[in-house]
């Protein structure tokens, strides 16, 4: 009986030993206590995440149809003639067109658009209105009676009913002093003529002793006028 006891103490204290043992060691096959779970993912030889399968990546959202019933429009552009050398086509922001010299640049009133020469000699003059009774020959003779109001030495002044692409129209020239001294005398030639429901004025102001370029900017303008559609 005794040695079945000492048998019994023996066991007990055995495992008691190696209970105490494995509670002092930390498992390194698995993460720390309180670590997040190991990452899973399957890894490329760098170490980084692999990316997914076609298979697995998620389906990519379907296209937004457009509203029933829109219409993407073609952009259009503004029509225009082919300029003279030295010129070029500019397509004016009011919807009309025309050529002009190189180096021309634009400036603007409340009613007029000028395309104006580097040393400001040259104006090439532009203006829409609507129609007036008379047409263009009454229209050039009302500015002609009041020349000697809005230009100083008006004189030389001559109105003339004619054609312009088969239209009626009206040519008015003049000339008269320029604004300032240092401008010195100048001379305009102005054409007036009705077309698609409007009246256009396009005019050239020079100074008179060139008036064989005036005379060339002003049929190249007016031959490449394309108003607006």
């Amino acid at each position: 009986m005794a040695l079945v006891v000492l048998a019994v103490v023996a066991t007990v204290t055995v495992t008691s030993l190696l209970d105490n043992g494995s509670r002092g060691r930390t498992d390194t096959a698995g993460p720390a206590s309180g670590a997040p779970a190991a990452d899973r993912s399957p890894r490329t030889a760098s170490g980084a995440p692999a990316s997914p399968s076609p298979a697995n990546a998620a389906p990519s959202p379907p296209a937004t149809p457009p509203p029933a019933g829109s219409r993407t429009q073609p952009e259009r552009s503004a029509p225009t003639k082919p300029a003279p050398a030295g010129y070029r086509t500019v397509v004016d922001r009011e919807g009309f067109s025309l050529a002009v010299p190189q180096g021309y640049r634009r400036t603007a009133d409340d009613q007029r658009v000028f395309y104006v020469s580097p040393d400001g000699a040259f104006r090439i003059g532009i203006k829409s209105t609507p129609p007036v009774a008379g047409g263009p020959p009454a229209a050039m003779k009302a500015s002609d009676t009041a020349g000697p109001d809005t230009n100083p030495g008006y004189r030389d002044n001559t109105v003339v009913r004619t054609t312009h692409n088969g239209l009626p129209a009206a040519l008015w020239e003049f000339t008269w002093n320029g604004f300032t001294a240092a401008e010195g005398p100048r001379h305009t030639f102005d054409l007036c003529w009705d077309e698609n429901g409007g009246m256009y004025d396009v005019w050239v102001s020079a100074p008179v002793g060139r008036l064989g370029e005036a005379r060339s900017h002003f049929d190249a303008a007016l031959d490449s006028f394309v108003p607006p559609a």
